[in-house]
């Protein structure tokens, strides 16, 4: 999956890119989407704006306009999605007014109390333009330099001078103040010694091809930054371009040019793998140790340490760092002097003997439930089977994923019914990379119960994921069976018109039309308004003959009985 990077001051918090697993990530780490008040977006493709409508869901009224930075205008974007039901003000989130457009139109920087950035636009060479299914192919890189820290009241001085708790705001709001010894203290001799930037100056690069790559090498304001002294010269580097580019001669080569002081960190997701929730990972392996057959271990495998934020997990390669999942740099150093809590003598082990053997009898009976599940189970009864990629309900919690299950009717076919965020990274989390690619060629159809973002927000990765999957294996693409309601594929619709075509490699059969249709002549009533067809759907009961038979609406050409393993499937509407 796409990398998110976050970029955390004193103020505020800033988000460069929001692919899938952003609102799981913001969730799980304490970040809420109301602190974010920027967003500056690298290249305008699915996997790097697919959550900007999820978190300005997360965000109230009255939280500030998110600034989305980038080469287009997003809110043409957004102005195409489904408007969302907000329960709160009883009618629907609008979510062009929720955002301010800071595209290359109108802006070529930006700038607040924290930083300064420069935009840098990336262009692709005309051969690959005129190859391109992009709508927009312009990209952004971004240049970030810091400003001086605000100098601050630095407690320890003034606990040092036996300032009074109670004499604190008086300083900070500029008054000198007099000890009862007599000494007069100043604001200025309360304030913090001034701490150099450890990494003042960072760039953002993704160069998505070569092409991109030559149009970086040649911008005037990049070739600038080579020419600097080391004190003048970028710190800090991040590289999203992909391996591939990342790995040319050429590439290095201007990287290099930057100059010794500057550090090169790839997060284009071929770093290691580690768990994103260590917790969540254990608990699967001790599962899987009680019964193997039953709980398979996630992905990466083995794993049993615990993930932090420092540079242990990360790999480096020569002049390249490559990034760990949650790993964090430190851009400003922080004073010497720090205060720790010890937090370890607060234990009470009383009765901790009991519980250890309570313990150990609980696991073995589990162990031998396990063991007899697992004596039943054969290699017949391994299909049809169903796996649960996601069952949190609105938005994805720290230990569930949204909505979305796998269905295997055989070791070569496969459905989804429902696919919210994330479904495509649930399914690496299972599946090794080969049987991931697998599945994506034996998917068929994907099935919509019905359009809430949780429930449809991961159907365009699977397309371009599954798009993917045929051209490795080098097979001829066949459609991906969509069925669902006609705002099932609306999000789809909007990005292929503004970004890139994925229609053509979708066939879409929308129900509702039909559905409703059917439900008012069963009825024998037609509702006179929009309003009052939702009332009378919830009041009056459905009739056994407004269900529909998806297969024979499937095209001939595509669906085949013997391969899909499937006698039929029907809608019911609810």
């Amino acid at each position: 999956m796409a990398p998110c990077i976050v970029l955390q001051t004193s103020l505020q918090t800033y988000l460069f890119n929001v692919p899938e697993g952003t609102s799981r990530f913001l969730f799980s780490h304490g970040l809420k989407p109301a602190q974010i008040c920027d967003v500056f977006i690298t290249r305008a493709v699915w996997e790097n704006i697919s959550r900007i409508s999820a978190m300005l869901l997360r965000k109230r009224p009255e939280s500030p306009i998110t600034r989305i930075h980038g080469a287009v205008d997003i809110k043409n974007f957004l102005s195409r999605i489904r408007p969302f039901p907000d329960a709160d003000c009883g009618g629907y989130i609008n979510y062009p007014s929720m955002v301010e457009g800071c595209s290359l139109e109108s802006h070529n920087s930006y700038e607040d109390a924290g930083f300064k950035v420069q935009y840098l636009p990336l262009l692709p060479d005309q051969k690959i333009l005129e190859n391109t299914t992009r709508k927009n192919a312009t990209d952004l890189a971004y240049y970030i330099e810091m400003k001086p820290a605000s100098r601050k009241i630095d407690l320890i001085k003034l606990i040092r001078m036996g300032v009074p708790k109670e004499a604190f705001e008086k300083l900070k709001s500029g008054e000198s103040i007099v000890l009862p010894n007599g000494r007069e203290v100043k604001p200025e001799d309360a304030i913090a010694d001034e701490v150099p930037d450890k990494l003042k100056r960072l760039l953002i690069v993704d160069a998505a091809d070569e092409g991109y790559a030559r149009s970086l090498y040649k911008n005037n304001f990049i070739r600038s930054l080579s020419e600097r002294n080391a004190s003048e010269g970028v710190n800090l580097v991040v590289h999203l371009t992909p391996e591939k580019v990342l790995k040319s001669p050429a590439y290095e080569r201007w990287a290099r040019e930057l100059g010794p002081q500057c550090t090169h960190i790839v997060a284009n997701c071929s770093g290691p793998v580690v768990p994103h929730i260590d917790t969540l990972y254990n608990d699967a392996r001790l599962l899987h140790e009680l019964q193997p057959a039953l709980f398979d271990e996630l992905r990466p495998r083995g794993s049993r340490g615990i993930v932090s934020q420092g540079a242990d997990l990360g790999v480096i390669e020569d002049l390249w760092q490559r990034a760990a999942p949650l790993q964090r740099w430190t851009m400003r150093k922080v004073s010497k002097e720090q205060i720790f809590f010890n937090l370890k003598g607060g234990f009470d082990n009383t009765g901790g003997d009991k519980w250890r053997n309570d313990a150990k009898e609980e696991i073995l009976a589990a162990k031998k439930a396990a063991a007899a599940l697992g004596a039943s189970a054969t290699s017949d009864s391994s299909f049809p089977r169903i796996t649960f990629l996601g069952t949190s309900s609105g938005r994805a919690t720290r230990y569930r994923n949204v909505s979305g299950y796998l269905l295997e009717s055989s070791p070569s076919s496969a459905f989804l019914i429902d696919v919210g965020e994330s479904t495509y990274g649930q399914l690496r989390v299972i599946l090794d990379d080969d049987a991931c690619e697998e599945v994506l060629v034996n998917l068929h159809a994907i099935f919509i119960t019905h359009t809430h973002e949780d429930h449809v927000n991961g159907l365009i990765t699977m397309i371009e994921k599954r798009r993917e999957a045929f051209e490795n294996k080098g097979l001829a693409y066949i459609p991906l069976v969509v069925a669902g309601n006609r705002d099932a594929i609306r999000t789809l619709q909007s990005y292929s018109a503004w970004f890139e075509d994925l229609e053509s490699y979708v066939k879409v059969i929308k129900l509702v039309t039909s559905l409703r249709a059917a439900s008012y002549k069963a009825s024998d009533s037609r509702p006179s308004s929009r309003k009052r067809s939702r009332i009378d759907d919830v009041k009056k009961p459905r009739s056994p003959s407004t269900t529909m038979e998806i297969v024979p609406k499937i095209p001939s050409e595509i669906f085949d009985k013997e391969k899909w393993g499937l006698e039929g499937v029907k809608a019911v509407p609810v």
